[in-house]
């Protein structure tokens, strides 16, 4: 029977207790920069430290995936392992190309099989699958099988999100300038999604406050939940707003009572893009 790894970055926002619980997930950190300094996410620098440093910095912190090389000596060191399947999950190419990136470098690896996997998101619903792939893998259920659950849930998804200011999503060209200024959203609240066929961000409503755009976001949501053919588990996300998370966790609860939920801080990595007091909802199929 074979040995199959899961393989993610560190977007997913996993814990070190849920990778060393699993036994067959391996994390690889992206790497912020800050000032010349090079930081791993989880690693480096603590979120709270990177969130009351954002602000005061005149350049925005650039981010970088792993490279190539340091992919491939995972994967060899997998194989060391007896691992000879690997399921390889990351953020979407619609935020970046390391993922396309990723599967050119691999195509030719003979030591084991790699299927490079695009989750069409981030962060927790990245990491749902992460969970679901390596639980299946340690129930020893086939790649294939994997693969086709995996399909399933990321065609369940979605995500809507408001950020307190839309500069840095300008500035890390992860949003057009012409597309913000034609909204007319640089001066208020906007709500933000992935659009279905590209996976890029894209703004779908603007609205005056973030307390108005959370309603706005619960009401968007509740169209999904009324259409819904399979139960849904709910991520509340957010970036150095946990106590504000928590709030909006009890208040969505309030509202779809028999939606499992869970609540999240955003890393720094994706944090360079949304900054302080960004909010997210995304939802994925219940297993």
């Amino acid at each position: 029977m074979s040995k199959i790894a899961i393989v993610t970055d560190s977007t997913a926002t996993l814990s070190p207790a849920e990778v060393e619980a699993f036994g067959n997930v391996f994390v690889v950190p992206i790497t912020f920069m800050i000032n010349n300094n090079v930081y791993p996410e989880g690693i480096g620098m603590s979120n709270d430290e990177f969130y009351a440093k954002l602000p005061t910095l005149d350049k925005l912190p650039t981010t970088a995936p792993p490279t190539p090389q340091i992919m491939l000596s995972l994967y060899d060191d997998l194989v060391k392992k007896g691992y000879d399947q690997i399921i390889s999950i990351h953020l979407t190419a619609g935020i970046t190309g390391f993922v396309n990136n990723l599967r050119m470098f691999t195509r030719n690896y003979q030591d084991a099989e790699i299927v490079v996997y695009d989750s069409h998101m981030a962060l927790s619903p990245m990491g749902y699958q992460v969970k679901i792939a390596a639980a299946m893998a340690n129930e020893g259920v086939p790649l294939d099988h994997i693969i086709n659950t995996l399909n399933q849930l990321r065609d369940s998804m979605g995500v809507y999100f408001v950020v307190d200011d839309l500069k840095n999503l300008v500035t890390g060209g992860r949003l057009s300038k012409t597309g913000a200024l034609a909204g007319g959203l640089l001066k208020i609240k906007p709500i933000l999604t992935l659009s279905e066929d590209t996976h890029e961000i894209i703004p779908i409503g603007k609205i005056r406050t973030i307390k108005k755009a959370l309603v706005d976001i619960e009401e968007r949501f509740k169209t999904v939940y009324e259409q819904r053919t399979h139960p849904l588990h709910v991520m509340l996300m957010g970036t150095n707003n946990e106590p504000a998370v928590k709030k909006w966790e009890a208040d969505f609860k309030s509202r779809f009572p028999d939606v499992s939920t869970e609540v999240d801080q955003i890393g720094p990595v994706i944090g360079t893009h949304v900054g302080n007091n960004a909010f997210a909802l995304a939802w994925i199929n219940e297993m």
